[in-house]
């Protein structure tokens, strides 16, 4: 008896644009060949390399822009999850490619961990997810990791076969790797229920030339995880405050702890009581990083605040 379909997500080993654009273009035109509805969310110029090979079969696809919509890699899930449940039951495959050349170390630990999460959160669904990575420009501890996250052939090619990690890699997403610790010149502010006026007053402190829009994305992110910390925390907390470049980052930590992996992945719904902290600060933020454990949990939050 032949097993029930079930999600495969699988990495496509590429060295340079040629190579991608073939072999992506195979994957595209034999889901279109078997009537699969096919999305492809890659950055540039691959996205347009991969448009002019297809030609007119590129028509049919949905394409994403992964250089904006995965700048923060908690944001994928999501839109995987609206493209996937807008099919129905036809079949469906998709190419989604997070990691590329020029990502920092945070930015990779954190696509590091999505890759994992992805196993989770289509856990029961029947499509087919390829992950391009480029070993002719990406450091080999990153191939490495795709090894580790995804099925691959000897020879760099999906062969679909893949066990998907289990509860322990899911939690490890939460607990770590550890934060590099904020610099010492960093503001710091104990805060309790009652006591988040202060926090705001901390924030335009930092901010006194930003814009006034970039002023209010940074209080509403910030708002809302100190407002977790309140609810959630124990009802109080700790804020962290230093900028880096054009970036604003911003360290809560309370006594409290996340369990669910997915936290801030799921699209809250109109009659949800709470659960928004997370996801509102996902969709504002460059990036969002939760290490969760016993003693606590710190939320790391990095806004671009300057041009």
């Amino acid at each position: 008896m032949d097993a029930a379909p079930r999600f495969r997500h699988e990495a496509l080993l590429y060295a340079g644009l040629d190579d991608f654009v073939e072999r992506t273009a195979a994957f595209v035109r034999a889901g279109l060949r078997a009537d699969e509805a096919v999305a492809v969310a890659v950055i540039e110029p691959r996205a347009d390399a991969l448009r002019k090979e297809l030609g007119a079969d590129a028509d049919p696809v949905t394409w994403i822009d992964m250089e904006r919509v995965g700048r923060n890699p908690a944001r994928i899930i999501p839109i995987w999850r609206e493209w996937t449940a807008e099919q129905g039951p036809r079949g469906r495959r998709g190419i989604g490619e997070p990691i590329w050349v020029g990502r920092d170390a945070a930015e990779l630990v954190e696509c590091g961990h999505n890759e994992v999460l992805l196993d989770l959160a289509f856990a029961d669904e029947p499509w087919r997810l390829l992950c391009p990575y480029d070993v002719s420009g990406l450091h080999p501890e990153v191939i490495a990791e795709a090894h580790r996250t995804h099925p691959l052939s000897p020879a760099g090619a999906t062969d679909g076969r893949h066990s998907p990690p289990d509860a322990d890699a899911y939690a490890a997403t939460l607990r770590g790797p550890p934060l590099p610790a904020a610099p010492r010149h960093a503001e710091r502010l104990a805060f309790r229920a009652g006591e988040l006026a202060g926090v705001r007053t901390l924030v335009r402190r930092m901010l006194p030339d930003a814009t006034r829009t970039r002023v209010d994305h940074a209080l509403l992110a910030i708002g809302e995880i100190t407002g977790n910390s309140v609810v959630h925390g124990g009802a109080a907390g700790t804020i962290v405050l230093w900028t880096e470049g054009a970036h604003l980052l911003c360290d809560v930590h309370d006594a409290g702890r996340i369990t669910d992996p997915l936290a801030g992945r799921h699209r809250p719904t109109a009659d949800q009581d709470g659960g928004r902290g997370l996801w509102i600060a996902n969709q504002i933020c460059d990036l969002v990083q939760i290490r969760s454990a016993e003693t606590g949990t710190t939320v790391r939050l990095r806004l671009r605040v300057w041009d």
